[in-house]
């Protein structure tokens, strides 16, 4: 008897806690903004780029509804709960949003590089430590140290010793850290505007002293072009994956094939045993690294090598030519388009986009839509999610 009314006193206590907890509980904002979206729009010098936010995972044709508008075309990236906006022009400047209770955003923090127009990467570390990438045409890039929670730049890094004789033009492109460092891949042009030296050159940089340990440079493949970080929406030419080694993409050019190089874990040089050669691979040459997880990246392929790197043709007219492959770095080995029946796009539009393990989110720009489309992981399964109807969608991410 008593232990049936002690039953009876456990199963009141719950209904009533459960009661209480669901009372208490407040609905949802239907306004918050639960993901983020950027689309630039136009016609390059007069571009337009949008940042919005939706409550619901977007369906149909998207459009840029409650949007920030910045002039110029831009890069999104995503630390946090926040996101930020890097516009091209001078001068270089990275603005930090959030998204206010109507699902706006809002400008909360920025700060500028004086005599550069944009970044190439930016990459976080904590919430109290990033490192940006700036570059400009004849101007000297730099690499500015700074403070994510309060925009604030905490320092310069020395990147004196990363100069070459004859190179008219330096551009930083892509950052990943690991340990103590940071790995910065460097492009070097002469004055007529081509490559100073077909290798693949990577800074290695320690972030304690904030000084370059080394420049490491390899000639199994040509200089990188792309940049990109962990925490970008763009073509990246530095990875790193589930073993901490980082893998660095090379592109074609002057008869080297584009390739991938590995730095392995604990090492600061390029691994002499590995090379990954796309070209031989693929059957054409190939430009940014999407890892998803256990060796499994994705690459733009250029059935159309003119096209190739730039996404133009040789009048410099746009031509999309690039398809999404799938290859394997483990067994350096192609796995083939994951969707022959999708349009060509422009690869240096291209990003892909995950926030749990079942589905990998990328764009597709092709010549006359833009739209983002899902990869179901577990079956390979490519199916369009939306459409994008104000421009070319250049950044997409779930908010924390």
């Amino acid at each position: 008897m008593k232990k049936r009314n002690l039953y009876s006193l456990l199963a009141v206590f719950c209904s009533v806690t459960f009661f209480s907890c669901e009372k208490d509980k407040e609905p949802e904002n239907p306004n918050k903004a639960n993901y983020a979206l950027t689309v630039t729009g136009g016609v390059y010098p007069s571009q337009t780029t949008y940042l919005f936010g939706s409550n619901q995972f977007p369906f149909g044709s998207v459009g840029t509804t409650n949007a920030a508008e910045l002039t110029s075309s831009g890069q999104m990236y995503k630390y946090g709960a926040n996101v930020y906006i890097n516009t091209f022009g001078a001068p270089a400047t990275l603005r930090k949003y959030e998204f206010d209770a109507t699902g706006k955003p809002k400008q909360i923090g920025s700060f500028s590089v004086l005599g550069l127009k944009t970044f190439g990467a930016v990459d976080f570390i904590s919430d109290t430590e990033a490192y940006a990438a700036s570059n400009g045409f004849a101007g000297i890039p730099k690499l500015v140290k700074f403070n994510p929670t309060t925009m604030q730049i905490t320092g310069t890094i020395d990147l004196s010793s990363l100069q070459k004789p004859g190179a008219t033009e330096v551009y930083y492109l892509g950052l990943v850290h690991r340990d103590n460092n940071i790995f910065m891949g460097v492009n070097y042009q002469d004055a007529s505007f081509s490559n100073l030296a077909d290798s693949v050159f990577v800074a290695v940089i320690n972030k304690s002293t904030g000084t370059v340990t080394k420049l490491i440079a390899d000639g199994r493949s040509s200089e990188m072009w792309n940049g990109g970080s962990e925490s970008s929406f763009d073509p990246k030419a530095l990875i790193k994956d589930d073993n901490n080694d980082i893998y660095v993409m090379g592109f074609a050019n002057n008869g080297k094939p584009s390739g991938v190089l590995r730095i392995k874990n604990g090492t600061t040089d390029f691994d002499p045993t590995y090379f990954f050669n796309l070209n031989t691979a693929t059957g054409k040459p190939c430009l940014g690294l999407y890892y998803f997880g256990k060796g499994q990246v994705f690459t733009m392929r250029y059935s159309d090598v003119v096209a190739y790197p730039f996404d133009s043709d040789a009048n410099y007219d746009p031509l999309a030519a690039a398809e999404y492959y799938k290859i394997d770095l483990s067994a350096k080995t192609s796995l083939g388009n994951i969707a022959p029946t999708l349009p060509k796009v422009f690869g240096v539009s291209t990003f892909m986009t995950k926030w749990d393990n079942e589905k990998i989110y990328f764009s597709v720009p092709a010549a006359t839509s833009n739209s983002i489309y899902s990869y179901l992981i577990s079956n390979g399964t490519v199916k369009k999610e939306f459409d994008i109807s104000a421009g070319v969608c250049n950044g997409f991410t779930k908010l924390n």
